[in-house]
């Protein structure tokens, strides 16, 4: 029973952290209509923010952490400034902003690799702690990822369902003409909508700076996984993609067990292939804008 817990335990903290990487794109994708090509990169730069912040300065791994998301949090609203909002407006907007966020994507690869260069690098994990079951054992960020990407999705969940700023933002995802017919100003909820995706993607970086190295492309895979859970629990609900997070990292989990990692991400995509085919909604249905 200790392979089997293992795998249980290796795909619950896959979907921890691919669940994080994925609720910030689900929430734009709802909202705006687009998707964040810059996502990754953002991802990258949470987790070199908290390796300057811990390594270079010396703080606490803790204390870092908590900087490096507010560093995004600010980092967050020139990019909603500079990368939607002037495009988002025009004709065609939801394409331009895809073509601007990629574009991004190489321009802020290139400024971390001259910034902090090509020296391998890993972020301090956020605890020593280790959780044991069955013979199978969890560590460090991956523990934390456990209990974070519940508590921090979670929270976003109730922001939305129950603050003001929250139910004009579901108010724009439903139907963006009546909501500014009632007095709501877009601006404002996408603004909320993109600082929020950055902050999620700043965590999500801190959590995968102390599992593998950092370099300025490490955001790719996961935002690729990332897409993969919005084909799979829909990209209508901060739930569904929870529950596709969750699906594809079990499903990733036993792949590797069986058939080994060089196999996992090809049948991850021969997986998504299928529910697109089948199911296109995804596997939650819910109700789209």
């Amino acid at each position: 029973m200790s392979a089997v817990t293992a795998v249980i335990l290796s795909g619950l903290v896959l979907g921890s952290l691919y669940a994080l990487m994925a609720s910030g794109l689900s929430l734009m994708w709802s909202t705006l209509g687009v998707f964040n090509f810059g996502h990754g990169v953002l991802l990258a730069l949470g987790a070199y923010f908290a390796w300057t912040y811990s390594s270079g300065l010396g703080l606490p791994v803790a204390v870092a952490a908590v900087l490096s998301v507010l560093s995004l949090l600010v980092i967050g609203v020139g990019y909603e400034l500079a990368m939607v909002r002037p495009f988002l407006r025009r004709d065609n907007g939801a394409m331009l902003v895809m073509v601007a966020t990629l574009a991004a994507t190489a321009l802020v690869e290139g400024v971390i690799q001259l910034g902090w260069g090509p020296q391998i690098r890993q972020v301090t994990p956020l605890t020593t702690a280790r959780l044991t079951v069955d013979g199978a054992t969890v560590t460090g960020n991956q523990l934390v990822a456990l209990v974070a990407a519940p508590v921090l999705i979670g929270s976003l969940y109730l922001a939305l369902r129950w603050t003001p700023i929250g139910i004009s933002v579901r108010a724009l995802e439903q139907n963006r003409e009546h909501a500014r017919l009632i007095g709501i100003r877009p601006a404002f909820g996408y603004l909320f909508v993109v600082v929020c995706a950055c902050a999620l993607a700043a965590a999500a970086g801190v959590l995968f700076g102390g599992i593998q190295f950092m370099s300025p492309a490490m955001g790719t895979d996961p935002l690729l996984r990332a897409f993969v859970v919005l084909a799979f629990g829909g990209t209508a609900s901060l739930g569904g993609t929870l529950a596709g997070a969750y699906v594809i990292g079990l499903i990733e989990a036993v792949s590797t067990y069986f058939f080994g990692l060089a196999w996992s991400p090809v049948l991850v995509f021969a997986a998504m292939i299928v529910i697109l085919l089948v199911r296109p909604e995804g596997l939650i249905k819910q109700r789209t804008a």
